[in-house]
């Protein structure tokens, strides 16, 4: 990442605040404008909106994982999405105003901050190239090797719907 100078770590460290979540807690609630931006310290959550009667599920975020409903909290509108936790979860949060106001501050953090967001941005875009080109035996595959402690530590259902399949589906390819 970017190192950052004591000055700038300082004044990142007072606009940080750790709190602890149950089970299924939501930190960002769907219709409401985002504020903050997370960071999974110890846990699991989850990103999903509601379409006609299910919920499908966008992101499963495990620890270091950086987590928000970005568009709203950009644009300042409400939220598609809701962030739950699906384990007790210590959750890292800063508020987009403080953020901007460090940003404008100390460039490194600023530069951290365009990282952060080119990361989550080929995040993104690798997930949709996955449900948009490979199949869903592949996605499944996909996940086996690069995060397998999301089969492990996440229902099935919301497995699913993350890999864009129905339960049955996923159940079948398993096996």
């Amino acid at each position: 990442m970017s190192p950052l100078s004591v000055a700038a770590r300082e004044a990142l460290s007072h606009c940080l605040l750790l709190d602890v979540f149950p089970k299924k807690h939501l930190i960002q609630q769907a219709r409401r404008p985002a504020t903050h931006l997370f960071i999974v310290s110890k846990g699991l959550v989850r990103s999903y909106f509601q379409q006609a009667n299910r919920e499908v599920t966008l992101l499963l975020g495990m620890e270091r994982c950086v987590v928000c409903a970005m568009d709203s909290l950009l644009s300042g509108s409400p939220s598609y999405y809701n962030i739950e936790t699906l384990e007790e979860s210590e959750i890292i949060s800063i508020s987009y105003v403080d953020l901007e106001r460090l940003y404008s501050e100390f460039h490194e953090i600023e530069r951290l901050g365009r990282l952060m967001i080119s990361q989550y941005y080929l995040q993104q875009d690798q997930e949709l190239r996955s449900l948009r080109f490979l199949s869903a035996r592949e996605r499944y595959q996909e996940v086996l090797e690069k995060q397998p402690e999301i089969l492990q530590r996440v229902p099935l259902q919301y497995v699913a719907s993350y890999l864009g399949m129905s339960a049955e589906t996923l159940s079948r390819i398993r096996g």
